[in-house]
């Protein structure tokens, strides 16, 4: 029996999601990275987070949190793939 599944976004709508969840990644790991180092250009400052840690834990957070939009849309596009161009889903 298949499933019927329909997109929820569009193609474009889920491969620019994709690319830019993967550039958050890469960031917000290099970011969290720097915080659990104490690198003294992101704490050394009065106006810096007190707790650099906290803070790097929290990157990682977000970080998972941008990996479940690439699952979601790289389901999306998956589903895409599925139907030929111009089929009313």
């Amino acid at each position: 029996m298949p499933i019927n599944i329909k997109p929820v976004v569009g193609p474009g709508l889920a491969g620019c999601c994709t690319v830019f969840s993967i550039l958050g990644i890469v960031i917000l790991l290099a970011l969290g990275s720097f915080f659990g180092r104490h690198v003294e250009g992101l704490t050394g400052s009065t106006k810096d987070p007190k707790d650099p840690d906290h803070v790097a834990k929290m990157c990682y957070a977000a970080a998972i949190i941008y990996g479940a939009f690439i699952v979601f849309c790289g389901l999306q596009m998956a589903v895409h793939r599925r139907y030929p161009r111009g089929v009313q889903l």
